[in-house]
């Protein structure tokens, strides 16, 4: 189950999930002319699947799945017919894969039984929260939109004096009410914001911009536009839609945030306690002659 698979995987995260309706009756086996398998042997191969395929898989690649793992059936039995499961080198790899499926098994359930037995962290989790108020506060922020014409410093003092005209006479027709959005869509050269109307998406934490950008932002109330501003990449128009001001966040909100990243600390010192019972009590040693034996094939 190698190469066929996996070029299944990478087809299914690249596709769109489709919508799918369970019938009345459901097939138990399945034939590609050639062969067949049960619905419970392909509920196993299913398993290997990454997180999250599975249950965005539609017909078609259900279909194109259950067939490669039937053509894959064949091509391993004329394989050990070959004499390929004898090989050396096939045997080694046998070997290290059933050891890491094995190992990983055994791991993961010993994991859950040390999840199970970690105590309740909500009051540790309160502590850091106290004592560090400073990593949960929200920065004082604004939502904004803008019109960019680009001016680069390198040229002529007429090109700028161009740009600067151009941006004037839109600015003219937004104070004559014309829509922002609109305008920002069509006469815009910032490409990060040029398609959503100008609109710079989310809140943006008080430093983010150039000073005089920002500047004349902080100054807007929301609804307001701005006169053209000058920046290094040139004429901006700015409209507001929201300010806040910084505040702290309360313990509630961050609390599962901190629970679980507790989790995840005291879980990791917990597993690396239980490996130690498997770790050998001295380092491995190497002399130079079989080091080099060694890293030849």
């Amino acid at each position: 189950m190698i190469m066929f698979k996996f070029q299944w995987w990478k087809a299914a995260l690249a596709s769109l999930p489709m919508a799918c309706t369970a019938g009345l009756v459901q097939a138990q086996t399945f034939s590609d002319g050639h062969g067949s398998i049960s619905q419970a042997e392909v509920r196993m191969e299913l398993d290997g699947a990454p997180p999250g395929v599975r249950e965005q898989m539609n017909r078609e690649q259900m279909e194109r799945f259950i067939g490669n793992v039937l053509t894959e059936r064949r091509l391993e039995g004329a394989a050990k017919a070959a004499g390929a499961a004898d090989l050396p080198q096939v045997k080694a790899g046998i070997m290290r894969a059933t050891r890491e499926i094995v190992a990983r098994a055994y791991m993961e359930g010993e994991v859950v039984k040390l999840a199970a037995s970690l105590p309740d962290l909500t009051e540790l989790a309160r502590e850091r929260y106290m004592g560090n108020l400073a990593a949960h506060v929200v920065p004082e922020g604004i939502r904004v939109s803008h019109i960019l014409f680009t001016v680069n410093d390198e040229e002529e003092a007429k090109r700028e004096v161009v740009v600067k005209a151009r941006a004037a006479q839109v600015l003219k027709q937004l104070r004559e009410g014309a829509d922002f959005t609109e305008l920002a869509k069509e006469h815009s050269e910032d490409p990060g914001s040029k398609r959503a109307g100008g609109e710079i998406r989310d809140w943006s934490d008080k430093g983010r911009f150039v000073p005089p950008f920002e500047e004349a932002a902080y100054a807007l109330k929301p609804g307001e536009v701005s006169d053209l501003v000058r920046t290094r990449f040139g004429y901006h128009i700015i409209k507001l839609h929201e300010k806040r001001d910084a505040r702290q966040k309360s313990f509630e909100e961050v609390k599962a945030g901190l629970v679980s990243a507790l989790r995840q600390e005291f879980l990791g010192n917990k597993r690396a306690e239980w490996m130690k019972q498997f770790q050998g009590d001295k380092p491995v040693e190497l002399d130079d002659a079989t080091l080099e034996a060694l890293k030849k094939p």
